[in-house]
């Protein structure tokens, strides 16, 4: 299929060169965002990496903007996905609440998130690194779904997730406070940005800083923690400089420091604790672009980024030994034993990612062509050293580095009708033969209420050091490690997809209908096996290459505005994704278990969304979101259960006090999961397997935010 799609639209891209190079370069390639009313359409860049209002993308792009970063008072990038149909956050871990964000059903390791379109997250830091992309930061977040491995390579099968900081704006200073109470618990947070812009604010610098406090949620009074404790801070930078007439300096740095633990024991040392999972983490991430425009519709682009990741990490603890020397059953030998064991399940690991692009944009006549070679470059260390630091084993001394090339044709062959041709080949050091992937896309508007698309797009991930392999789940307190066979090759996807966007003229058009149909097939599917046991007692899981999986999946999104106070959406999302063969996820003496759908994938979800003006500058925001049942494996029973359904409603209330002349204040008050919706079979003790995780992540939680702009 991708050898077939390769050589059509080998061909399609030479008739489209040979067009473009015979037309003359035009003054205006297309609409520009100055010429566009921003209150009727957003502007996307992540589809196409080209600059076009939302309804006219060639590849659909979903939005989360203003409306869900202000009123919803989300705390992060996690939080903020939680509000788009088809997209879901969801926990993987009891302990230490690393979270992932799903895609067409598949896992998180399956799609790709970017940092104003740079892929910054490493293996190691993305781990945790969507709950690490503070939600008061940042301007907007645009996915794509499907394949787009042939723009932003290795990762991107399920799809893209774009986070668009603030840009730099007019000069003034914005603060956040917000105070929550998750289960009766504690959260603090607060924020502080700073801009001063010159050059009528074209160019200007801007530093910001935010600190977060989430105390430790033990639900069921067991002594062990549902919600980790966690402390996280940030500071950074970003400016853009003009060089002259027609150069431009990009600059940005952040440095984020989070600490987070979760178990029991949260006041003794990590090795003394039944079961610890505690995570240091410091990143430091800076990049540096250069833009120049060689004509109107000509630009050349330079880029490149680095991201440290430094990790101190615990994974285990001393299991079912009592530590009370007072309780019955208490065994001084037993607890020595258990101690001397934990002292070892300390880990270091310094990851290093380097990431160059250099990028050509050329308008020829009817030809909108981008095109450019990236290469990334990542080196990863990880260690596993005693209380005391000292190195005991290498788990990962890895390198591994992808050279990609990559062109596009945005092709307007009428006023109501372009066509996409891309393609990308990578050149990975893991693999021993370059990947090619294509993509082509359709877009037509046959009348001007109705949109249609139609694309198929390729992707793949190599078989480098992923982010589960660097998160260790555990089962009693034992670590369970992440191996790969020595055979694994990469995995690689084709996905089509159709869909449609309809606004009628009805009530000069207050309603909107949108919806998109999904079909993506996966060969040589990345599969993670039973938990394995050595013969000292070490538990694993290797990964594998297992046949392939089909996904198949529908979308549809209505919007309605009533007047100026009133205005809604609902969104529905039905994904079936499903293994070709059953394949075996728990096995052991007596029990052999097979799935034949993806775990923790539930088929339909949907997310609705009201927001009302019921009196001057007063806006409600109300949320209901759900969550359809899915199948969740449980190690410690040998068992796989079918979860409840949840229903998750959210609801919140913004006075806006205008203050000065450019000033405003904004207080919200809300409740966030006001059903406390949440998983109810938790796993509880020393024993329980800290991977039967399931549902909203949050419980019950209310919340106030204090927002000043001057």
């Amino acid at each position: 299929m991708r050898k077939l799609l390769g050589a059509a639209l080998a061909a399609a891209l030479l008739f489209a060169a040979s067009s473009a190079l015979a037309q003359e370069v035009e003054a205006e390639k297309g609409a520009t965002p100055a010429e566009a009313d921003e209150n009727v359409d957003e502007v996307v860049v992540t589809g196409t990496r080209t600059v076009r209002l939302r309804r006219e993308a060639p590849v659909r792009t979903d939005v989360i903007g203003e409306t869900v970063l202000r009123l919803a008072a989300p705390k992060n990038l996690a939080d903020a996905l939680e509000y788009l149909p088809g997209a879901r956050a969801e926990s993987n871990c009891q302990n230490c609440n690393t979270t992932e964000i799903q895609l067409l059903g598949l896992p998180g390791a399956y799609n790709q998130i970017l940092f104003d379109g740079l892929p910054l997250l490493s293996g190691v830091a993305g781990v945790y690194g969507v709950e690490q992309i503070p939600a008061i930061l940042i301007e907007r977040i645009e996915v794509v779904k499907g394949g787009a491995s042939a723009l932003y390579g290795p990762g991107a099968v399920a799809g893209v997730v774009n986070v668009i900081p603030r840009r730099i704006g007019d000069t003034g200073v914005r603060a956040s406070l917000t105070h929550e109470r998750p289960d009766g618990e504690p959260y603090y947070a607060a924020s502080l940005a700073a801009t001063y812009a010159f050059d009528d604010g074209g160019n200007g610098v801007a530093v910001f800083a935010h600190g977060e406090h989430a105390s430790p949620v033990d639900y069921d009074g067991d002594g062990y923690s549902e919600l980790a404790e966690r402390d996280l801070a940030i500071v950074g930078g970003r400016a853009r400089l003009a060089l002259g007439p027609r150069s431009t300096l990009l600059l940005d740095y952040r440095y984020t420091a989070e600490d987070r633990r979760g178990g029991n024991r949260l006041d003794q040392p990590s090795f003394l604790a039944n079961i610890s999972e505690a995570i240091d983490t410091r990143l430091n991430i800076g990049s540096v672009s250069l833009e120049h425009e060689l004509g109107p519709d000509m630009l050349v682009a330079a880029t490149y980024a680095l991201a440290l990741t430094k990790r101190d990490t615990f994974y285990g603890g001393l299991g079912q030994v009592e530590t009370d020397p007072s309780a019955p059953g208490f065994d001084p030998e037993a607890l020595a034993a258990a101690t001397a064991l934990s002292r070892n399940q300390y880990g270091f690991t310094d990851d290093a990612l380097h990431f160059a692009e250099v990028r050509g944009e050329v308008g020829l006549g009817s030809h909108s062509v981008i095109g450019g070679v990236q290469y990334r470059f990542e080196s990863v260390d990880d260690q596993n050293v005693d209380v005391e630091g000292r190195l005991l084993g290498q788990l990962v001394d890895d390198s591994f580095d992808d050279l990609g090339v990559f062109v596009q044709d945005e092709w307007s062959l009428a006023s109501n009708l372009r066509l996409v041709l891309g393609g990308r080949t990578d050149f990975s050091s893991e693999l021993n033969d370059p990947v090619f992937s294509p993509r082509v896309g359709l877009w037509w508007s046959p009348s001007e209420p109705l949109v249609l698309r139609a694309n198929v797009s390729t992707g793949f991930r190599a078989p480098e050091v992923f982010s589960e392999d660097l998160h260790i789940d555990t089962l009693g307190g034992v670590p369970i490690r992440v191996r790969s066979d020595p055979a694994l090759v990469e995995e690689s996807s084709v996905s089509a997809s159709l869909g449609f966007d309809w606004r009628p003229t009805f009530r000069e058009g207050a309603f909107t209908l949108d919806g998109q149909a999904y079909y993506t097939t996966l060969e040589d599917t990345l599969f993670l096996g039973e938990i394995q046991e050595e013969a000292d007692g070490t538990l694993f899981r290797i990964r594998s290459n297992q046949g392939g999986s089909t996904i198949t999946g529908a979308e549809l999104t209505g919007t309605y505005r009533a007047n100026e106070r009133l205005r809604g959406s609902v969104g529905v999302s039905y994904v079936d994704a499903r293994y070709d063969e059953p394949q075996i996820v728990f096995e052991d003496e007596a029990t052999t278990l097979t799935v034949e759908r993806y775990l923790k994938s539930p088929r339909l979800t949907a997310v609705g969304q009201l927001v009302f003006e019921p009196f001057e500058r007063l806006q409600g925001f109300l949320a209901l979101r759900y969550i359809d049942r899915m199948d969740v494996l449980n190690n410690r029973t040998g068992s796989i259960v079918r979860t409840p359904s949840f229903v998750v409603v959210d609801l919140s209330l913004t006075r806006h006090t205008p203050v000065g002349v450019d000033g405003d204040v904004d207080v919200t008050f809300g409740v966030k999961n006001l059903t406390d919706a949440r998983q109810r079979d938790i796993e509880v003790g020393a024993s329980r397997d800290s991977d039967y995780v399931y549902g909203p992540r949050s419980p019950r939680s209310l919340f106030v935010r204090l927002d000043a702009a001057f």
